[in-house]
C-alpha cells in the first residue's frame, strides 16, 4: 500500500516510493529514471519548466518541497512530474503533470474549458483542431473525469486549476494534462491513473 503520503520529506526516500508508483501503473518492466527538481536557481530544463507550471497550480505556495521528473518509456514516450508539497513534519504527492508528444500538428494552442457544473467542457484554441476534438464528445468527458481539480489526501483537502493544453512543437504537438491523486482501499492506497492518460493521449491523436 502506497497512499502517497509520508511521514518524512526527504526527496531520497520519497523518490523510490513514487516510483514504484509509476513503474507498476506504466507496466514498465524496469526502473523508471527520474530526476529531482528542488526549485533551487539552476539551468533550465522541461522537467523545470513543468515543474514550474504544477508549483504554479496551487497558486504560487512556496509549500512544494521539490518534483519527481520521470522520463517514462512505455506504453509511450512521456513524462511525468510529480510535485511533493510539505505538511507538518511530513509530505505528499500534489499535482501530477503529465505530458507527451503526439504526431498530429496543431497551428496554436488548444486548452479545455474549466470544469462546469452542468454539461461538459469544451475544447477552445485553434479552430481546426477543437472542431475535430469537439465533435467527439467522450474525449472531453474523459479528461474532465480524469484531470481532478480536488481530492482527500488523508485529513488534507488539496485543491487546484484545471490545466489541459496541446502546444505546437516541430514535427507535431505536446500534450499537457495535470491531475491529483485518486484514493483508494478507503484511503489507504492511491492512484496516478497513467493508463488513463495513456488512453486520452491515443484517442487524441485518433482525433486530429
Amino acid at each position: 500500500m502506497n497512499n502517497l503520503l509520508y511521514a518524512n520529506q526527504q526527496a531520497e526516500k520519497i523518490g523510490p516510493q513514487v516510483e514504484e508508483k509509476v513503474r507498476k501503473e506504466t507496466g514498465s518492466t524496469s526502473p523508471v529514471a527520474y530526476t529531482i527538481e528542488s526549485g533551487e536557481a539552476g539551468s533550465t530544463t522541461v522537467g523545470s519548466v513543468l515543474g514550474d507550471v504544477a508549483r504554479g497550480l496551487f497558486g504560487g505556495k512556496t509549500n512544494a518541497l521539490f518534483t519527481l521528473v520521470f522520463d517514462i518509456a512505455t506504453p509511450r514516450a512521456a513524462q511525468l512530474c510529480a510535485t511533493v508539497i510539505r505538511q507538518g513534519v511530513g509530505a505528499y504527492v500534489g499535482t501530477l503533470l503529465y505530458s507527451t508528444k503526439l504526431s498530429k500538428t496543431v497551428k496554436s494552442e488548444v486548452s479545455l474549458e474549466p470544469p462546469k457544473t452542468f454539461g461538459s467542457s469544451k475544447f477552445i484554441g485553434d479552430a481546426d483542431t477543437i472542431t475535430k476534438l469537439n465533435a467527439k464528445g467522450d474525449i472531453a468527458k474523459r479528461i474532465g473525469k480524469f484531470a481532478r481539480t480536488k481530492t482527500e489526501m488523508g485529513s488534507i483537502t488539496v485543491e487546484m486549476a484545471r490545466l489541459f493544453k496541446i502546444v505546437p512543437q516541430d514535427s507535431g504537438s505536446l500534450l499537457i494534462v495535470n491531475t491529483l491523486p485518486r484514493m483508494t482501499a478507503m484511503g489507504m492506497d492511491a492512484a496516478i491513473d497513467a493508463k488513463e492518460f495513456f488512453e486520452i493521449a491515443a484517442m487524441i491523436e485518433a482525433a486530429l
